[in-house]
């Protein structure tokens, strides 16, 4: 999350400007196995995030799958063609590529600053829960106890997560029973 780069300070990767993104994107590429274009910062940074943050909501406001299709859009768009996902007139090229996106609407939500809105609330969740590092997951059981993974983490770990959550559900019921 990048609010601008005046503010932006990630000291665990040692990245305050645009050109220090480029080597974490280098290691999470290799990580992942997901096609990146490192040389974005470098060549065409974006100079916040959170635009594309504000029209992923904006598209969320028609239902969860276009926001998680629209959201899929500016990831291809700004990792494998370096696009400036913080330009209003990318967000609006990208809403077009989603067939089943009401793009009239997506135009008319976003102007009126829907999106906003509901961006807004996701910022003071985070705020709320402690989360100021991205990815966070949080996971949370029937007794409203939980625990959260920041960061990349394998497969394995958050299969592991996943086991023990549901482990402890089952208790849980089998407890009631």
């Amino acid at each position: 999350m990048i609010r601008d780069w005046q503010s932006y300070d990630d000291a665990m990767n040692a990245v305050s400007r645009p050109l220090q993104m480029g080597p974490v994107w280098m290691h999470a590429s290799e990580m992942t196995q997901v096609k990146m274009r490192y040389d974005v910062w470098h060549l065409n940074p974006p100079s916040s995030s959170y635009p594309a943050c504000i029209a992923v909501k904006t598209a969320g406001l028609q239902s969860d799958e276009l926001a998680d299709q629209y959201l899929y859009a500016i990831r291809v768009s700004l990792m494998e063609e370096a696009a400036d996902i913080s330009r209003h007139d990318v967000l609006l090229s990208i809403a077009r590529t989603i067939p089943s996106l009401d793009f009239a609407r997506f135009e008319n939500d976003w102007n009126r600053g829907l999106g906003k809105n509901a961006f807004r609330y996701d910022l003071q969740q985070a705020r709320y829960h402690g989360i100021s590092r991205f990815p966070t997951l949080t996971f949370t059981n029937g007794k409203n106890e939980g625990f959260m993974i920041v960061g990349y983490r394998p497969f394995e770990a958050l299969q592991q997560a996943f086991e023990n959550i549901l482990a402890e559900s089952s208790a849980e019921l089998n407890a009631k029973c």
